[in-house]
């Protein structure tokens, strides 16, 4: 699998009823935003911080998720559309963040979806909506959402760096990093998106642009354990092991980086290098023994077909 995505981009279900008291089944088929939330009582916030406007409420929800409080953010942004005559898109897209930050992807995309409703030119959304797709590798879902943005020059760097990684699913290096480095146009030196750029680059065998591009991203961003490991495994293609390991093995674990880059060998049909990480990597630590023997075995049989065929060749 891929090792960028890290997933890359935000996630986050909520326990509150964002009405006054507890609800009715009569008062939640009235509330147009009741789907929006996910139960609880929202008692405990009105009484506490009672607002005149929708603008205060939303203010509110703003500074309660800078202050890393996603409860009373949905309450706020969910209490001033209910004071609003209609539905605003920038609330709505908020909502949809919070949801999307906690898992609660169905809730999310919903939200998304009526900010689209409210405003189609609502660039966060439709960016945030691309992105949910995109997780769920609805990959042609998320581009019918991406594409716009792009065609309309109004794409931030998340926008392009999605569509970066829609196009490298496809196996289109090239278009990928055209995709990386408008990104970097927008928002230069973001690791996330040098190591997309990076990792694309390792998948199109350009070795030197790929370390290139992934050393960027740690040279900004030291503690990058994932921009480390595609670093290693660029070191690893090209035969420098020694510093393939100490890439990957970054984060302490050097039984993890020893099977790894054995892995890559074997790939690379360096069948003896390969078995020598993979028994490193058992006696380094019995957590990968079962990995790293299997790995031996799968290996042992490679070793046999090709000795099998070098000696049918020679006869």
């Amino acid at each position: 699998m891929k090792f960028t995505f890290k997933k890359p981009v935000v996630c986050f279900v909520m326990a509150l009823t964002l009405g006054g008291c507890a609800t009715t089944n009569q008062q939640a088929s009235s509330d147009p935003y009741a789907a929006l939330g996910s139960g609880g009582s929202s008692l405990e916030y009105s009484t506490a911080f009672p607002v005149a406007s929708p603008e205060e409420a939303y203010r509110n929800g703003a500074a309660a998720l800078s202050a890393r409080d996603p409860d009373r953010a949905l309450f706020e942004y969910l209490r001033g559309l209910r004071m609003e005559k209609t539905a605003k898109a920038d609330p709505l897209y908020r909502i949809g963040i919070i949801h999307h930050g906690r898992g609660n992807h169905d809730l999310a995309e919903k939200a998304y979806l009526w900010a689209l409703e409210v405003d189609d030119s609502h660039v966060g959304a439709r960016t945030a909506l691309g992105i949910a797709l995109l997780e769920q590798q609805a990959f042609d879902a998320a581009e019918q959402h991406l594409q716009p943005l792009l065609s309309h020059g109004s794409a931030p760097w998340q926008a392009y760096n999605a569509m970066g990684v829609i196009a490298d699913m496809r196996s289109d290096y090239s278009l990928a990093q055209t995709h990386y480095e408008k990104a970097l146009e927008v928002s230069p030196d973001t690791p996330l998106v040098l190591n997309n750029l990076g990792y694309s680059r390792y998948l199109a065998g350009d070795w030197e642009a790929a370390r290139s591009a992934l050393r960027r991203a740690v040279g900004i961003n030291p503690d990058y354990e994932l921009a480390w490991r595609n670093l290693g495994l660029v070191y690893a293609r090209a035969g420098d092991f020694e510093t393939a390991i100490e890439a990957v093995a970054r984060n302490g674990d050097r039984a993890k980086a020893y099977n790894d880059i054995g892995y890559i060998s074997m790939l690379e049909g360096r069948y003896k290098d390969a078995m020598g990480f993979f028994e490193e990597a058992m006696r380094l630590s019995p957590a990968y023994y079962v990995t790293a023997n299997q790995n031996v075995q799968n290996l042992d049989g490679l070793m046999r077909r090709s000795n099998s065929r070098d000696v049918r060749r020679s006869n």
